[in-house]
């Protein structure tokens, strides 16, 4: 036994010391060989390169991004220069003077033009401007005012984007004088059109303010001498039918 105990006494010393220099991170050039990927469907977390001989994965179903087809009246690529913006607000300002020195020039307060014009099945997007006025006149509603009436839109966001002038935006609360909006072929239900707002919120517009107004919420337009334009853009939330949104 006292002779075999120094060998098992080496054999120990051995046995560890091997079990520490393969527990030893390598300190050589070539590095040690790491396990990756994936193995077939015990994978939780896909390695990247098992994408790649893949199709593109797309949303919904569709092969390509433009399937199915835009609609046919849907934009392309469009820029518009703040210069000819600006030159558009000026120009929509002399044409509102002449109109409102007119005798009998009607009861509309906006005038629309500019290169912001745009409309599709889904959205539109145009320019607007709100004439101050002076002395009264008859509103769409019979309301004899020197406001446009205030509008509700059922069925779409209106967007705002003050392109010129300055004034105030009476947004929410109720219409006290409330009533649908009619063309040459009726009621267009979903569109309210009346003044005055009653219990609405206060917003000082200027050139550059943005004003997002949700559907089923009043705004009145009230502008200051001069006047104010802007960029609208409306948004169809899919309610009613988009040829009924105005």
């Amino acid at each position: 036994m006292k002779r075999t105990f120094p060998l098992f006494l080496i054999a120990a010393v051995l046995i560890g010391y091997m079990a520490g220099y393969a527990s030893k991170p390598a300190t050589h050039a070539e590095p040690q060989p790491v396990l990756t990927g994936h193995i077939d469907d015990f994978s939780m977390i896909p390695n990247a390169y098992a994408q790649e001989n893949k199709a593109e994965p797309r949303p919904f179903g569709f092969n390509s991004p433009r399937e199915p087809a835009l609609a046919p009246d849907a934009p392309p690529i469009t820029y518009w220069n703040i210069d000819d913006i600006r030159r558009a607000h000026t120009e929509l300002a002399g044409k509102a003077m002449k109109a409102a020195a007119q005798a009998g020039s009607g009861s509309s307060q906006s005038f629309g033009g500019g290169p912001v014009n745009i409309q599709t099945r889904n959205f539109s997007i145009f320019m607007l401007y709100r004439l101050h006025r002076d002395q009264p006149v008859p509103s769409l509603t019979k309301v004899n005012s020197v406001w446009d009436d205030a509008e509700m839109h059922a069925g779409a966001y209106d967007f705002y984007v003050i392109t010129g002038g300055t004034g105030e935006m009476i947004v929410g609360g109720k219409i006290a004088n409330r009533q649908n909006l009619h063309d040459k072929d009726g009621i267009i239900p979903g569109e309210y059109r009346g003044q005055p707002i009653e219990g609405g919120q206060t917003f000082k517009v200027k050139s550059g303010d943005w004003l997002l107004i949700p559907p089923d919420t009043p705004h009145q337009p009230k502008p200051d001498p001069g006047g104010f334009s802007y960029m609208i853009m409306k948004i169809n939330v899919g309610s009613y039918p988009w040829a009924l949104i105005r």
